[in-house]
């Protein structure tokens, strides 16, 4: 059985870690973790050589934004440091399936190392979360560039959102997955993201902060209560916590929110 990200100890996470560089899919530096975070590396797994920012095929990018036509504001290619080993675990294996089933080379994020002593003391400080933004590669030929501002968040489905992408006022938790409903656009975002869903659903948490079943994820638009995207059911504007705050990026946490 397959184990879970979200439901195994930190030991037994770095256990995995430590296999995946015995597979020279992955490179940590050096020292290779501080206080039990794990600190990756730029490793190209094909070419078996360093490269800027490669975890498992994949180069990490940071892009605050995320917003197509501002590509100059992309980040030159950082592997992530000081993640709970957890979330290591889980994002190489994010940026596995990426790169086999859709051919991603490139990885955008908002958000994914945790901080230095005396920084957050959250889900993100202690390197537990990732903010996906984005990616780009080309599968079979054809390219592929889907972030989830331009492709998700601001789409605009005749009879369930606004020109500008909101929820209208008033709808609460009534949403779902715009990308699927009649009138949204023909393209291959509504699968990429709905792959990429799942993956988030099955490994990192979803319904609790405890262990979960990974044989019964939540959907996109149904209340999964950490995976934050555009179609989630929590409204909160003006704050960081409801689909508003999440427009243009996907979050996904191992454990809960605050310290743990």
């Amino acid at each position: 059985m397959a184990l879970v990200p979200r439901n195994i100890s930190q030991a037994e996470a770095r256990e995995v870690i430590d296999a995946f560089v015995a597979e020279r899919l992955i490179k940590l530096e050096s020292p290779s973790s501080t206080t039990g975070r794990i600190n990756l590396d730029g490793w190209n797994p094909v070419t078996l050589e360093n490269e800027p920012g490669n975890v498992a095929g994949v180069i990490v990018r940071y892009w605050p934004t995320g917003k197509k036509g501002t590509e100059s504001q992309i980040s030159t290619g950082s592997a992530p440091d000081r993640l709970d080993p957890r979330n290591a675990m889980a994002f190489v294996l994010m940026c596995q399936m990426l790169n086999t089933a859709w051919g991603v080379t490139e990885l955008y994020h908002a958000g994914i190392s945790g901080d230095r002593p005396g920084g957050r003391n959250d889900c993100h400080g202690q390197g537990r979360a990732v903010d996906f933004v984005g990616a780009r590669g080309n599968l079979f030929g054809a390219d592929v560039y889907f972030t989830v501002f331009d492709d998700w968040g601001r789409i605009h489905v005749p009879g369930l959102t606004t020109a500008g992408g909101d929820w209208p006022a008033g709808t609460g938790g009534n949403t779902s997955y715009r990308l699927l409903a009649d009138g949204a656009p023909d393209t291959a975002a509504w699968q990429f993201f709905l792959e990429l869903y799942h993956f988030a659903a099955t490994n990192y948490q979803d319904r609790t902060d405890g262990l979960e079943d990974a044989s019964d994820p939540t959907d996109i638009g149904k209340k999964s209560r950490f995976i934050m995207h555009p179609d989630h059911p929590k409204s909160a504007p003006g704050t960081l916590h409801g689909r508003e705050a999440h427009k243009g990026h996907i979050h996904m946490q191992i454990g809960r929110t605050g310290s743990a």
